[in-house]
């Protein structure tokens, strides 16, 4: 018999086979949602490297709950390596505007103004890419150790410009819902 493939815990990495295809698309959708808005969140802590740090930290987790609802095998040392191999496969572009707001943040009252306004955007934008190149690679029966960065660019950069435009409608969602001080 064949050894079932493990996750980090050592149990058996097997997607649920009482979800459907739809649903498991519906739950993947919820899944990225969710680390989509905690990206956001990271992106409004006020001092550098931490919200990337606290992004990445939860771009990790997205991957995570991805390959438990595939049934992939997951290691966070090989997440950390398909999450970079997709940054870098960006060219460096999408990296260097988020390492540039996250330093502009050293400049005290505007810079940091600047960085905390538009790095939410930009980390929401980049965790809904992340999210859905490997809902579309796992759909495709994919693992981690079969993902490749250059087969998904063309899906990644259409993702990315399509997530921008998810979180700043998510932020303009968030902001309509605040309650307004009396």
């Amino acid at each position: 018999m064949l050894d079932q493939p493990k996750n980090d815990a050592g149990k058996s990495a097997i997607a649920d086979p009482a979800l459907s295809p739809e649903a498991r698309q519906v739950r993947a959708h919820e899944i990225i949602r969710d680390h989509v808005l905690i990206s956001m969140a990271a992106g409004l802590i006020p001092a550098p490297g931490i919200d990337l740090g606290a992004a990445l930290a939860n771009q990790l987790a997205l991957l995570a709950r991805l390959t438990k609802l595939y049934g992939v095998p997951y290691s966070e040392n090989l997440g950390k390596s398909v999450v970079g191999s997709l940054m870098a496969s960006s060219g460096g572009t999408f990296a260097g505007g988020a390492l540039s707001l996250t330093l502009v943040k050293f400049v005290p009252f505007i810079g940091t103004a600047c960085g905390v306004i538009a790095m939410p955007t930009v980390l929401g934008a980049y965790t809904y890419a992340l999210g859905k190149v490997f809902e579309a690679h796992f759909e495709d029966n994919g693992t981690l150790l079969t993902f490749n960065a250059d087969r998904y660019r063309d899906l990644w950069h259409k993702m990315l410009k399509r997530g921008k435009t998810e979180a700043a409608s998510m932020k303009d969602q968030a902001a309509t819902a605040a309650p307004k001080a009396s």
